[in-house]
């Protein structure tokens, strides 16, 4: 049986509902020994990665749905593979996680995503290095430089570098008078801060898609969501509404290029984001939907788990 350590957040502050770390474990317990690392427990002991972990049980049918066995430390590097689910902000108590696990990607041990990747890429930066068509943009800390792309493309949408779930982004405007503070706002009132600055595209019209890549593949179909009433940011945890939707097949079929790209270079599972043509961010850190795409079924959730075990096979071999 495969041996699995999951690195998340606090399993008590997760709906067991719609968290997608639930419903991987859920199916990963299938077929593995599923740990949960115990949040501030990781430890680099002289070269050697531990961690306090307790084996988990789900089941999604009872109350609680989650059953964990006795806390132990054990050593990380005699497990098959690490499951690297922490939400952003990727911030230093983020980063340090990641280079902690990169000790045992070094080892050889396979992380779920690579640390190593995560700390070389950025979520909302990669959605334009890989946009099929050019989304106006700017990454910048300089409010002039900002203004003056705000005054060419009238509407925009600031987003932080590194927080999720919509987040301190906002959309302002040529004529918006709060346009300075909002832009300090994104900034979390630090001017050294980068943001990324992006031509907004009508969200209420287009919707915006979320479609999961796993394993160099894609799943066919998609998270369609919109924002409620008075609101731009289509974020489930922004109120946001959805629906299911198949993936077009000129998208799929540019997807795919993407998913074998990000695979090829650790990323092995990735929330792709798409409003209009446009992918706007992808995001490898803690990706979400899978519930919601699967509804009454664990399609999804079921073929990621099962392409996490593939990879399994095909690192030890």
């Amino acid at each position: 049986m495969y041996k699995i350590a999951v690195a998340m957040n606090p399993i008590e502050t997760l709906d067991p509902t719609k968290d997608s770390t639930f419903s991987l474990m859920n199916q990963l317990q299938i077929d593995a020994e599923v740990l949960y690392i115990i949040p501030g427990s990781l430890v680099l002991d002289n070269k050697i990665v531990k961690a306090k972990v307790s084996k988990i049980s789900i089941d999604k049918f009872i109350e609680p749905s989650y059953k964990l066995s006795k806390t132990k430390e054990i050593q990380l590097n005699k497990i098959d593979a690490i499951l690297f689910r922490v939400d952003p902000p990727v911030n230093d108590y983020y980063l340090n996680i990641a280079h902690i696990l990169g000790k045992l990607e070094e080892e050889g041990i396979l992380v779920i995503n690579s640390p190593s990747a995560i700390r070389l890429m950025n979520e909302k930066i990669l959605g334009d290095c890989y946009s099929p068509n050019t989304l106006p943009s700017i990454i910048s800390n300089n409010i002039e430089t900002i203004e003056r792309f705000v005054n060419k493309h009238k509407n925009v949408v600031v987003k932080p570098l590194n927080m999720m779930a919509g987040k301190l982004i906002n959309k302002t405007s040529v004529n918006d008078k709060a346009f300075k503070k909002k832009v300090r706002q994104t900034q979390i009132n630090n001017p050294r801060n980068f943001i990324i600055v992006q031509k907004y595209i009508d969200v209420q019209k287009y919707g915006d898609m979320r479609i999961i890549l796993y394993n160099g593949e894609v799943y066919e179909r998609g998270l369609l969501r919109f924002p409620k009433k008075n609101e731009f940011r289509s974020n489930l945890a922004q109120g946001g509404k959805y629906k299911i939707k198949n993936v077009g097949a000129k998208m799929f079929h540019h997807l795919t290029i993407v998913s074998q790209i990000l695979k090829n270079n650790g990323i092995y599972f990735a929330g792709v984001d798409i409003i209009d043509k446009f992918i706007t961010e992808i995001n490898i850190t803690s990706p979400t939907g899978l519930q919601e795409i699967d509804g009454n079924t664990n399609d999804l959730s079921s073929k990621v788990a099962r392409s996490f075990l593939d990879l399994i096979d095909q690192h030890k071999s």
